[in-house]
């Protein structure tokens, strides 16, 4: 194979990548949430907000990966409880303008010990939610969500015993391919 060859073949195959990549589902964007203050359904302390950013790819095959980073602060005082960054991994299904999803972003961070009590404040964060978007133009959605999000230690000895719990409702703004 001669050297124009191989350029022409090179060429060809990035013009398909880039076809292929740009035919693609996904995004990013910014996302504010709610701890809700449910008795029997929460043991936090205080009613805190989530605000943070958010990236993912989606398969044709409804396929959802990405990641995300955060920020935790009391709702009333404004206080910073803590801050984590982690993976989404989760399943969606699109009609027309219309994305459902189901979704788990887990990730690990720093907790303030007003928050909770781990060695190092270092701690795990898990959310499972479930996420109705609207695609109001080809490139911007708007969506709510509602989940249930967990913050523990890694202390094996207080791992579940001094885990925070709450229900959790949300809306994210999304930029991307819809």
């Amino acid at each position: 194979m001669g050297a124009a060859t191989k350029k022409m073949t090179l060429t060809g195959f990035m013009l398909v990548a880039v076809v292929v990549v740009a035919s693609a589902y996904g995004g990013g964007g910014i996302f504010q949430a709610t701890q809700m203050d449910f008795p029997g359904y929460t043991n936090m302390d205080s009613v805190a907000e989530v605000q943070g950013g958010y990236g993912y790819g989606a398969s044709r095959g409804g396929r959802r990966h990405g990641g995300f980073g955060l920020a935790v602060s009391d709702a009333e005082t404004g206080e910073f409880l803590g801050a984590f960054g982690g993976v989404i991994t989760g399943w969606q299904t699109r009609t027309g303008p219309v994305t459902l999803s189901l979704n788990i972003w887990s990730g690990v961070g720093y907790a303030s010990p007003d928050l909770i009590q781990a060695p190092g404040g270092v701690t795990f964060l898990g959310e499972a939610n479930a996420e109705a978007g609207f695609a109001v133009l080809p490139w911007l959605q708007i969506s709510v969500y509602g989940g249930y999000q967990a913050i523990g230690s890694f202390d094996p000895s207080t791992m579940f015993a001094n885990t925070k719990y709450a229900p959790v409702i949300g809306s994210r703004v999304t930029w991307g391919s819809f």
